[in-house]
Order: C-alpha cells, then structure tokens, then sequence
C-alpha cells in the first residue's frame, strides 16, 4: 500500500505545474480587447484544471481503498487463497485493467511528468508543433508501449486539430524554435 507522502509528492507536481502554466497562461491575455477569447485562455483554464483535480485526487486518495484483484477473486471464489499464489505479486495494491501495479502506474507518471519538461525545454528549439509532436509520440509509443504506425497517426491527427485551432482559428503565435518551423 502506499504511503500518503507516495501519493501526495506526483499530485503536488501536477498542482505546481497547474498553476504555473494558469498563471503564465493569464499573462498572455485569457481575454483580448474585443471580449473574444485570448492566446492564454485555453493554458489558463487548463492549467487551473489541472491543479484543480490534482488536489481532488490528493484530497480523495486516502479515504477509500480501491479493491485489489485478489480481494475481488476472493469474494466471487469462496477459500480462493487456500494454498493458491496472490494474483497481485508485488504486493502493492492490485492491478489496474491493463495489469499494471501501483508501481509500475507511479512511474509512468514521472515518466511523463519528465517527457513535459523535456518537452518545454525543446520548444525554444524545434518550436512548440515539433516538440509537441514529439511528445505525443514519445509517449505512446515509450510509455503506453503502442505501436508505431498508430501513434504515428494520431500523433499527426493531433498536430493538425492544435495547428488548425491555435494558428488557423484562434491566430495565437505560437513559438517557432531555431529552425522557424
């Protein structure tokens, strides 16, 4: 089981980050002069939510145990553990629907946490789509170990829906890197 602090450090990090990319986010404008919405609208609620149900999940972490696998075989098979191996052997809360352990689960999470600020740091250089672009792949592919082709494709579906709402739609300026792409 893990410890409240196990819990609370990931959540604090994305609460952190929430609030920093709302208050970044409100110096660009969430409104512009005209009352049409602003560049920093869509970083501002974002961000906001971000924090926002980070600090639910910090609140509601520790007050209802989600059943382990073991526990949910145990109620529907009477004497299950008579003699039979614990079908969760890290021994660390269960397993979630794709198999994956609390552990496993916690450092994917700061996997990710890594990839975002690998992410920022790369946008002064390759500019915002490229970077973006790269950390949705990355992240399928690295982390959610999906297949190629596929993130590939969403990757791509993904980087036009953001080019066509933030540049096409919205015109926000968005941060072109070294290589002015």
């Amino acid at each position: 089981m893990l410890s409240a602090i196990q819990r609370f450090v990931p959540n604090a990090v994305i609460i952190a980050l929430g609030i920093g990319a709302a208050a970044m986010g409100a110096g660009y404008g969430v409104l512009g002069d005209d009352g049409r919405v602003g560049p920093g609208f869509l970083p501002t609620v974002a961000g906001a939510l971000m924090a926002f149900f980070a600090a639910v999940n910090v609140l509601t972490s520790g007050r209802k145990q989600t059943p382990t696998l073991d526990s949910v075989v145990e109620e529907q098979v009477p004497g299950f553990h008579d003699g039979e191996a614990s079908l969760d052997p890290a021994g660390d809360g269960g397993l979630d629907i794709h198999g994956r352990t609390q552990r496993q689960r916690d450092r994917m999470l700061w996997t990710v946490i890594g990839i975002v600020l690998a992410t920022v740091a790369l946008v002064p250089l390759l500019g915002f789509m490229l970077a973006f672009a790269a950390m949705l792949l990355v992240i399928a592919v690295v982390v959610e170990r999906r297949k190629i082709m596929p993130s590939v494709m969403v990757s791509v579906v993904t980087l036009a829906a953001t080019y066509a709402i933030f540049v096409l739609f919205l015109r926000v300026p968005l941060p072109q890197g070294i290589l002015g792409i």
